[in-house]
């Protein structure tokens, strides 16, 4: 692994209990293959639960959760403010969850079955790490819940593509690939927090004051400034290549609602943690 010999993995018997929040806005078919995978997720179910909290599209959410209810623990939240963001949806989740360990995974990712069992692995060795997991960006359209959970080959085996998620004109591989192959020596490790698919002890957020609402309503970097909070508390960020999930390629966010969000929001990132604004700038201008 890339995150050095310090903390090197053991294999041991599971014990700790983890919540798989997901915020969920809207995207029926594509919250559907999310949660088919999680219920093939080789970490013991009873260890478990998947929590969706719905901002929007409620009758969407509660059919999918009602669908897999018998399989996996779900619940179900629903909030009535549609502008709410994913900051308030994964504080919503926090406090329902009763996991020690909270999973951060967006609607549009397919999980293989040794995703959750990757990132509890650093759980049941550390108490002050939290981990980050890759992106594969696919079309998944013709991959149907029933083929996900008949062979998950239908999935990876599914060609990479070019993203809007990721912002590299060009490439298919994700954007971070290059910092997180040195996250042991990153002066900004949060840079590389994106909350699609990431995980961290309960407590943790707790105690840095869970996510910042102050970042809703407009798009990104909500995940860039939770994750340099818990870096900054003490917090050791993981790079956990077993945990990559493949992200379902879709335009919920326009184009131009993305890149408007974003400057709003990059501005309240750098207000907050100037030295990771001047950081950021200086890797855009050496592309």
């Amino acid at each position: 692994n890339l995150d050095g010999a310090q903390y090197t993995k053991k294999t041991g018997k599971n014990e700790l209990f983890a919540s798989i929040v997901i915020p969920f806005h809207g995207g029926y078919d594509l919250l559907t293959r999310t949660i088919a995978s999680l219920t093939q997720q080789s970490y013991q179910k009873d260890l478990f639960e998947v929590v969706i909290v719905a901002d929007a599209n409620h009758s969407d959410a509660e059919l999918i959760a009602d669908r897999y209810k018998n399989q996996i623990n779900i619940k179900l939240v629903t909030l009535f403010n549609i502008n709410c963001g994913p900051a308030s949806s994964r504080n919503a989740g926090i406090q329902v969850g009763k996991g020690d360990v909270i999973v951060s995974v967006d609607s549009d990712m397919i999980c293989p079955p040794t995703f959750l069992e990757s990132h509890m692995e650093w759980f049941h060795k550390s108490a002050k790490v939290a981990t980050i997991g890759l992106r594969k960006f696919v079309k998944a359209n013709g991959i149907q819940p029933k083929d996900i959970i008949r062979d998950f080959h239908l999935v990876s085996s599914l060609p990479e593509i070019c993203s809007i998620s990721n912002t590299v004109i060009g490439s298919r591989r994700d954007k971070r690939i290059l910092e997180l192959e040195q996250l042991n020596v990153h002066p900004f490790p949060g840079n590389c927090f994106h909350g699609g698919n990431v995980a961290y002890w309960r407590d943790d957020a707790i105690d840095v004051g869970l996510w910042d609402e102050d970042f809703n309503g407009n798009y990104g970097y909500e995940d860039i400034e939770f994750g340099q909070r818990l870096f900054e508390n003490g917090t050791k960020l993981i790079f956990e290549n077993g945990a990559t999930a493949y992200h379902q390629e879709n335009n919920f966010v326009s184009a131009n609602e993305r890149q408007q969000g974003l400057s709003i929001n990059r501005l309240k990132l750098y207000e907050r943690f100037p030295a990771l604004g001047r950081f950021r700038r200086e890797i855009l201008a050496s592309q």
